[in-house]
């Protein structure tokens, strides 16, 4: 059963994701604790220094009254992992997040992720009603980001046919953002769908959660479409996701003059589908639910069709940002944990996962077997 914002327990799962653990850690606390949340926040199996120390600051933290009194009033819950009512499409991905925080209720429905350009086009956001007005009249659920833009319009679509749509937020549950959206998220909650974070309450949407959340987009989602998003767009670290985890990607075309339709285009030279039309993506779910994306992330097809002692010309390296720069710095030739990757480099596990995520996509880097890396 989901855990309310009136229990101690509540607390103890806001604690814990206070402590920023890396999310298949934070799992292995709680299985050792019985799924005991106010248990976990006293384990240490399987934590580094730096992680206990973490965690024990957050076991000790005074969480403002104003913040619990805040989230029974919006009527926050909780799910574990290995509560029923965890979704099951998120359930068994290893960087899954451990403890969920939800407002509404979450669909029964299977989903069908957009997402794209926050400074969207009139086409864009024509594009993301018209598609998302379609699913949700076939039955799915919409789900999305809840940002500016394509994301705002997909909402509104799904709200538009009657159907639930699933926005998943980058900053805690108490946090309206864009401001602008207020109305737009009563409306979600009002009508049957969700505001989803894994984030706890008081977190600040500050950029580096945005790439970090949109995994859990993707895993929500039986397939992902992208509208109107150019290079270097958040929404293609959400196409990624969904090639890793198994899913669909589709793409809807745009003007081939101005750029914003760049990455998705790219997308579709690297194995995406084309979607001219809902039915395009409809039909094809309709015949094989589970079908398995024909596109392979870039480091399994390198696995599988390049020998790895074979020397590659060496390319000069490109200006990084600072939190992709440090972590590169720690990683070389030899495969190694993301999680020690991120505790030797100084950065939050999703600050890392995102700096990862982007050295992959900028083909720097490769991940190997069990969540680690080494340089390309």
């Amino acid at each position: 059963m989901p855990i309310s914002a009136e229990s101690a327990v509540f607390l103890a799962c806001h604690r814990l994701t206070e402590a920023m653990l890396p999310p298949h850690r934070l799992r292995l606390l709680l299985e050792a604790s019985g799924g005991d949340p106010e248990a976990a926040l006293g384990q240490t199996l399987g934590l580094t220094p730096a992680q206990q120390s973490r965690l024990e600051r957050a076991a000790r933290a005074v969480v403002p009254t104003s913040l619990l009194d805040q989230a029974q009033t919006l009527g926050i819950q909780a799910f574990l992992t290995t509560d029923l009512d965890y979704p099951a499409e998120l359930r068994h991905f290893d960087d899954s997040p451990a403890i969920l925080f939800v407002r509404g209720h979450l669909p029964s429905t299977p989903g069908l992720a957009i997402v794209g350009s926050r400074r969207a086009t009139p086409y864009g956001k024509t594009q993301a009603v018209r598609f998302a007005h379609a699913f949700a009249e076939a039955g799915f659920s919409v789900v999305s980001g809840g940002a500016a833009g394509v994301d705002t319009a997909a909402h509104r679509g799904a709200l538009e046919a009657g159907g639930a749509t699933v926005a998943v937020v980058a900053c805690g549950l108490d946090y309206v953002y864009p401001a602008e959206n207020r109305s737009l998220f009563e409306q979600i909650v009002a009508k049957g769908g969700a505001l989803v974070s894994e984030f706890p309450i008081g977190t600040k949407p500050e950029p580096w959660r945005f790439p970090a959340r949109n995994r859990i987009i993707a895993a929500l989602s039986q397939a992902t479409l992208v509208i109107e998003s150019p290079e270097q767009s958040g929404a293609l670290i959400t196409a990624r996701n969904a090639a890793e985890y198994g899913r669909d990607v589709w793409v809807v075309p745009g003007p081939v003059d101005t750029g914003r339709s760049r990455g998705g285009h790219k997308l579709v030279q690297d194995g995406a589908s084309l979607a001219d039309c809902p039915e395009d993506i409809l039909e094809v779910l309709a015949v094989s639910p589970q079908r398995v994306n024909s596109i392979l992330p870039v480091n399994l097809t390198l696995l599988l069709e390049v020998e790895e002692n074979i020397p590659e010309p060496k390319k000069p390296l490109p200006e990084l940002p600072p939190d992709e720069a440090v972590l590169f710095e720690q990683l070389s030739g030899t495969p190694v944990s993301l999680d020690d990757a991120a505790e030797a480099a100084a950065l939050a596990p999703a600050q890392a996962m995102v700096a990862a995520t982007m050295l992959e996509m900028k083909g720097l880097i490769q991940r190997q077997p069990g969540n680690q890396f080494r340089r390309s």
